[in-house]
């Protein structure tokens, strides 16, 4: 595939995204707070990169669906930038121990729920992404 083609795709899936986490950060944090909104888009988005991983290894979804929905889609959807300014503000108001909660539950979930996202397309297959 032409390399233009797939950046105008890969813009196309970040445009989306980033629509998608603005919707979702501003209808969680009416709730809740900025903090999990953000948890709630970045554990979203480590799921999708886990299904998608799973179908593309499988290659029941082109290398260009992936592309659209990992680096586009779960680019522009997740957030880790924001991760970061919301650590900081942590500590810079003294919550330096909420600041670790908020560092370990978005790594130690992340890296789960993209675990998941792979068995929930692969089952007992999981293995073979690594072979």
């Amino acid at each position: 595939m032409d390399k233009r083609i797939e950046l105008l795709i890969v813009c196309l899936g970040c445009f989306l995204g980033g629509g998608f986490r603005y919707l979702a950060e501003f209808f969680v944090s009416l709730r809740y707070s900025d903090q999990f909104a953000v948890l709630m888009v970045n554990l979203v988005g480590c799921f999708i990169i886990g299904i998608v991983t799973a179908l593309v290894t499988k290659k029941t979804v082109s290398k260009s669906w992936g592309k659209f929905l990992t680096t586009g889609f779960c680019g522009g959807l997740t957030t880790f930038s924001s991760f970061a300014g919301g650590i900081n503000r942590l500590m810079f108001f003294g919550s330096t121990g909420l600041a670790v909660v908020y560092i370990v539950l978005n790594m130690v979930l992340g890296i789960l729920f993209v675990y998941l996202g792979c068995f929930f397309v692969l089952g007992d297959k999981l293995g073979e992404i690594f072979d």
